[in-house]
């Protein structure tokens, strides 16, 4: 499985090749044949690396510690230098890059160059696995959430409690996420990669809805954001 999804990421890089032919320096990106050295620092130079970029059809999102190749969804370790690029995990990159003019230059093995422009921080998908913890009345209860492109979600208590059903909807930041006879409201923090519950209490919530927080993970046992079947 590792290998079928380490030859379609080359295989995206193959066809951009044909697809942006600029000339440029002879550089570097190919499989990593293992982990990266402990010499290169993990934190880059310049810090405007860190965001998302697009370049059809290939898309590079930064999250910490978590570079995600998008469309494969492989949650990769990566490391950073001035002017080069390591991913690590189930698909290995390294690469040489440049920033010019707010663009991102990824140089190919041809010396073709792939140009990436930023996209805003807010356009990032929601989709996926969020853990975290509800606020109910003073006390901090464990849980993890799920919401999925088809705009269903489930939640359920950690470790082992019953999975609930529901669906979800975003307004910008605001995420609205409702179940048989609840809703909470979130708000989305691109930034920080988390939805702060807001609670609310009024004559419609009674008693009030609960707080809370929930972090986005890509690395897991159920990252995909799929929901179990009904009941389970």
């Amino acid at each position: 499985m590792g290998h079928k999804r380490h030859s379609k990421a080359m295989h995206w890089l193959t066809s951009l090749v044909l697809l942006f032919p600029v000339a440029a320096l002879s550089q570097e990106l190919v499989p990593s044949g293992g982990p990266p050295s402990d010499s290169i620092p993990r934190q880059p130079h310049d810090t405007t690396l860190l965001r998302r970029w697009v370049g059809w059809p290939l898309t590079l999102e930064f999250y910490g510690d978590t570079m995600l190749v998008v469309g494969d969804h492989h949650a990769l370790d990566y490391r950073l230098t001035s002017d080069s690029l390591v991913a690590t995990g189930d698909t290995s990159i390294r690469a040489q890059y440049r920033l010019s003019h707010g663009r991102l230059l990824l140089d190919l093995p041809d010396g073709s160059v792939i140009t990436m422009a930023t996209q805003k921080t807010l356009a990032r998908p929601l989709t996926g696995h969020w853990i975290g913890a509800l606020d109910s009345l003073g006390s901090a209860i464990p849980a993890e959430l799920n919401l999925n492109a088809d705009r269903s979600a489930c939640w359920h208590v950690t470790p082992d409690g019953k999975w609930l059903q529901g669906e979800w909807d975003r307004q910008f930041r605001q995420v609205t996420m409702t179940w048989d006879n609840n809703e909470w409201i979130g708000i989305y923090d691109p930034q920080r990669n988390s939805i702060l519950l807001r609670p609310i209490a009024d004559s419609t919530h009674i008693p009030p809805t609960p707080g809370g927080s929930f972090q986005r993970v890509f690395r897991g046992p159920n990252t995909s954001g799929r929901c179990p079947a009904a009941g389970k």
